[in-house]
């Protein structure tokens, strides 16, 4: 997809600016490392009559990935959850997002490989699916800390090309917001804005956000809002994941803007340290 922030009248602004923004360049702190990560090798099957074969598979993953969890050490009633917003149709979302997972122990993990092992339709009709995955489970010393969140207000569900995304941004404790918009075959950082062919629109990318001080973003007043266009032309609406991911430090950001790296660069936030939400939005011509 493309977006770009619509202008105020005295300033300037191609039309069109697609956003891949410059990465940041600032250095945090050491605390910012995972505290240990271990590879895995694990194994995970299901079996269904009413499920397609493909979310047969999904399911295998979903015990491989549990299996491995424990293989690492994490509590055998550990809760895996994929960290996946939920569209009506998220097909383009489940294959990207489905090797990133998050427990409420402290502990993530990464898949690198899947393999299927074995396919099979009994007699009965019902399809089994065995795989093995290697994965990295990355263990932090700490769990979240609920007392670090953040509130965000006045994003819609549906968005109509022109439409101004406008939001406000309210924190618990002071701190840093880095926003990513991910769509099914693309991701570009939101927040901070910066584009080196429209200097006088860049954000601030070293902004303390105050604690319980509400913020309305744009937060740089030479903008009216963020405008968002659908790159496939032949397609009437996208569905789009913003990604707020608010920080005790000033952490930086610094690989090609994509969804593997955007999660990697997540999980490896101390989960005390980070505190994340998930926003859908679906673009519509």
């Amino acid at each position: 997809m493309m977006a770009y922030p619509k202008k105020n009248k005295n300033f300037r602004l191609r039309p069109g600016m697609l956003l891949l923004l410059c990465l940041l360049t600032v250095f945090g702190p050491p605390e910012s490392r995972a505290q240990k990560k271990i590879k895995v090798t694990a194994k995970g099957s299901y079996e269904a009559l009413d499920l397609t074969i493909d979310e047969v598979k999904q399911k295998a993953v979903e015990e491989a990935k549990h299996n491995a969890m424990v293989k690492a050490g994490i509590p055998q009633n550990v809760k895996v959850s994929d960290f996946l917003y939920t569209f009506e149709d998220n097909e383009q979302f489940r294959d990207v997002f489905q090797s990133f997972v998050s427990t409420e122990t402290g502990a993530d993990i990464i898949v690198e490989d899947v393999r299927e092992l074995k396919r099979d339709i009994n007699e009965f009709g019902n399809i089994f699916v065995e795989v093995e995955i290697d994965a990295v489970v990355i263990k932090h010393k700490k769990t979240k800390d609920p007392a670090f969140d953040f509130k965000v207000s006045g994003i819609r569900d549906v968005y109509y090309e022109n439409d101004p995304l406008e939001f406000t941004f309210t924190p618990s404790r002071d701190g840093y917001l880095k926003i990513f918009n991910v769509s099914g075959s693309n991701a570009f950082v939101l927040y901070p804005y910066d584009d080196p062919e429209a200097p006088l629109l860049r954000d601030d990318s070293e902004r303390l956000f105050l604690k319980n001080q509400t913020v309305a973003f744009p937060v740089n007043d030479r903008m009216e809002g963020y405008y968002f266009s659908i790159d496939d032309k032949n397609s009437r609406q996208e569905n789009n994941l913003l990604i707020f991911v608010f920080t005790r430090e000033d952490y930086p950001f610094l690989e090609e803007v994509t969804i593997e790296n955007i999660m990697r660069w997540i999980f490896d936030i101390p989960p005390d340290r980070r505190a994340v939400q998930q926003w859908g939005i679906v673009l519509k011509k």
